[in-house]
């Protein structure tokens, strides 16, 4: 779960919908080595899938015991979290091998830090030898999947950007950006005009929560609603080199 603070609120938006919106806003990029991509759709839908392993958990999230609050995905406990990384790289190996090759790329790219620690150490070792069976499958190189990891994670660091509110201009992949009051602002810019996206979200009260059980009843009775967010073009025009 995606949290953050406005005021005496909480505004919670799922993985998988941050993942969704990564990859609406990837699907409109007017570059001939996206627009061309031999790959295209099935790499548009891992980038929509690429969290689908935090389903289940934000579905009925748990509270930090020492705030009284939703956990962020920032600062879940390691068992946890490596059942989110587990479940997350696995749901698709059998129907989708391209995506579990994706999404199990972008687990051993975010937690290569964590290789010397116990229960990550065996999760990154396994995950590293089924990368090695899925480019078999798949019948791709190590730099192609290198190529479009980069797509992948390029539009997790946009949506991630957006969905917690970081204002932090940052450069990825060749491309800088910034978030501010005129929405999103990309250089260079990859779209067709500015162009306003609908990011859904449900709003609780930034209070301390007795236990999970009432943290559900409290998002049981709260409506579905959504944040707009314009992605422009950035005013100076300048890019960012790639990281």
């Amino acid at each position: 779960m995606i949290v953050r603070r406005d005021g005496d609120r909480l505004r919670l938006v799922t993985q998988p919908d941050h993942a969704a919106f990564a990859a609406d806003l990837l699907s409109l990029f007017r570059l001939p080595a996206l627009a061309h991509h031999p790959r295209r759709a099935a790499l548009l839908r891992a980038v929509r899938l690429h969290d689908n392993g935090w389903r289940e958990l934000d579905a009925a999230p748990p509270l930090d015991p020492a705030s009284g609050l939703p956990h962020s995905f920032l600062d879940l406990p390691r068992p946890l979290r490596l059942e989110v990384w587990e479940r997350g790289t696995a749901r698709y190996l059998d129907s989708d091998p391209y995506t579990a090759l994706l999404v199990t790329e972008h687990a051993l790219n975010l937690f290569a830090g964590e290789a010397a620690t116990d229960g990550w150490r065996e999760l990154l070792a396994g995950l590293a030898e089924r990368r090695e069976k899925l480019l078999a499958r798949c019948e791709l190189g190590s730099a192609e999947l290198t190529a479009d990891y980069h797509w992948l994670d390029l539009a997790d660091r946009l949506s991630l950007a957006v969905c917690n509110g970081w204002s932090a201009p940052f450069g990825r992949h060749g491309f800088a950006a910034s978030l501010g009051e005129e929405g999103l602002a990309l250089s260079p810019f990859p779209l067709a005009g500015a162009t306003t996206f609908e990011v859904p979200c449900r709003w609780v009260d930034a209070r301390r929560y007795a236990g999970d059980g009432e943290l559900t009843v409290a998002l049981a009775g709260t409506r579905w609603t959504s944040f707009p967010l314009r992605v422009v073009a950035a005013a100076d025009g300048s890019a960012a080199a790639a990281p």
